[in-house]
């Protein structure tokens, strides 16, 4: 792992990931928020490249050849963000109970990873903050399920990730692009894209119970906001 001689020493962040184009983005996108950054494609590069120091936080594929994100973060004794690509809820309760510190579903926005970086080095072996709650809306970070009033809402795995962008930190005005950049994976979506999962976002928002517009606001020439302000009373 690279090392640095300044004052505060910056964290140090191994990236393993097979896809070329996914590592090189990665890495670029977490150099940008002062990590010390190295990128490998499997778990014998990670080891070799480890051989002096662990990172304060690997970041995985779930699957590696010949190994996993969970083997290689007990071998490198150091959190780990598992990348996966597969769906439902059970797979994340399973890496979860398993030793993962916090899974993340592929294909997933440059800036949420960065946030949860960010949150979990923080933290340490702490752990992420699991749920977020607006009034009588709740979303389980984790497990991707959102809540009103305890009844279930069911979210496309887009718009889970458009709400959860909005929501950090409700009432903050998001630009079309910002939302690309957090909810999005890399080179994939335009304007006209957020507009699109912004109108069905809310159309299942205020089925479930959160009135007109669904907490989703749009403001003019800037992008759009989340708030409960004008929530109906139950």
């Amino acid at each position: 792992m690279p090392t640095s001689n300044t004052g505060q020493e910056p964290s140090r962040v191994l990236v393993v990931e097979p896809h070329p184009t996914l590592r090189t983005v990665l890495v670029q996108r977490l150099r940008h928020d002062g990590h010390l950054t190295a990128a490998v494609a499997n778990a014998v590069e990670a080891l070799e490249v480890c051989q002096e120091q662990s990172p304060d936080l690997l970041i995985s594929a779930e699957l590696l050849e010949r190994s996993s994100a969970l083997r290689l973060a007990e071998q490198l004794r150091c959190p780990v963000i598992v990348l996966t690509a597969r769906t439902g809820a059970e797979p994340v309760v399973g890496l979860l109970d398993d030793g993962a510190d916090d899974v993340l579903r592929k294909p997933f926005g440059l800036e949420e990873l960065a946030a949860r970086c960010r949150t979990l080095l923080k933290r340490g072996h702490s752990g992420l903050q699991e749920r977020v709650t607006v009034g009588p809306l709740e979303v389980h970070l984790l497990l991707r399920q959102v809540t009103l009033r305890e009844q279930p809402v069911e979210l496309s795995p887009r718009e889970f990730a458009l709400l959860c962008a909005l929501l950090m930190p409700p009432g903050l005005v998001r630009s079309r692009q910002e939302l690309l950049r957090m909810a999005w994976p890399p080179f994939s979506g335009g304007p006209r894209s957020v507009d699109t999962q912004v109108l069905t976002l809310r159309r299942k928002l205020e089925q479930a119970g959160l009135g007109e517009g669904g907490g989703i606001t749009t403001v003019r020439q800037r992008g759009y906001r989340f708030s409960l302000d004008n929530l109906p009373a139950s």
